[in-house]
């Protein structure tokens, strides 16, 4: 470690009001490297995590998705305030997503996942619709609606600016318009 890196590292207090842990420390360090002007086109950081709940669900997932949404307004603001927010689009999404049903104090692993762009220049708009509890797959999860590489392409092609063609799977065939940004 360099002489000095502590004291350092413990005195950089980041603009605004992020709250305390790993991830909103990320997010602000983020924003600082991106006014430093560092040529960033796509970044990645996991969040907060737990969110692996099957048993005792109720009591630990409203904190940890209450972290993680005080984190990504932080990071907005942030953004908004050093006048970088029209240069950010955030995509959060689940790996995983949960099945309708209870197992006594949770649920179950399944395909009912989520994915989310948000910036100043997105549009805000629903992909897929609601596909209800009522008729669930043959797994018991719920329908799919919409293709996630089809959000996918859409933001290597229209915000990233790249041919998605090597990138995401059979994107030829994705040929539906969608509007996502401004």
């Amino acid at each position: 470690m360099l002489p000095g890196y502590g004291a350092i590292r413990s005195a950089w207090a980041p603009p605004g009001s992020y709250p305390s842990g790993t991830f909103p420390r990320r997010l602000a360090v983020l924003a600082e490297l991106l006014q430093m002007g560092l040529p960033l086109r796509c970044v990645a950081l996991d969040a907060n995590g737990g969110y692996d709940t099957h048993d005792g669900q109720a009591g630990a997932l409203p904190g940890m998705l209450g972290l993680l949404a005080q984190s990504i307004a932080a990071f907005q603001a942030d953004l908004e305030a050093r006048g970088l927010a029209d240069r950010v689009v955030m995509h959060l999404w689940s790996e995983f997503g949960r099945r309708p049903q209870q197992n006594g104090s949770g649920t179950d692993h399944g395909a009912g996942g989520l994915s989310m762009l948000i910036g100043t220049q997105v549009k805000g708009t629903m992909i897929g619709e609601f596909p209800g509890l009522a008729t669930l797959d043959p797994q018991g999860n719920l329908r799919n609606t919409s293709d996630f590489r089809h959000v996918y392409k859409h933001v290597v092609q229209d915000w990233l600016g790249v041919d998605p063609t090597g990138i995401i799977p059979d994107a030829a065939k994705l040929s539906t318009p969608l509007a996502l940004f401004k």
